[in-house]
């Protein structure tokens, strides 16, 4: 790798309010994951993707909400 290069990590988080029952969140849930899946694939393709782009892992998880915001992404601490 060109040592002038940096390896960047990037992280999206969507911060939502969601009127409705768990039936609904699970509706969400797997609309984000369906998302995250072609957002890989597409970054697979060289004729739709982002050139320096390699998707590693994703995740999309939804969880009960405690507080009315959400704290800062950069304070998200990432360890292996």
């Amino acid at each position: 790798m060109n040592a002038s290069i940096k390896k960047m990590r990037g992280i999206a988080v969507f911060d939502m309010e969601i009127v409705g029952d768990y039936s609904v969140v699970a509706k969400i849930e797997a609309s984000l994951k369906d998302w995250a899946e072609q957002f890989v694939k597409d970054n697979g393709n060289p004729q739709k993707g982002i050139s320096g782009l390699t998707v590693v892992g994703h995740q999309a998880a939804m969880t009960d909400r405690r507080g009315d915001k959400t704290g800062p992404v950069e304070k998200i601490v990432f360890r292996n």
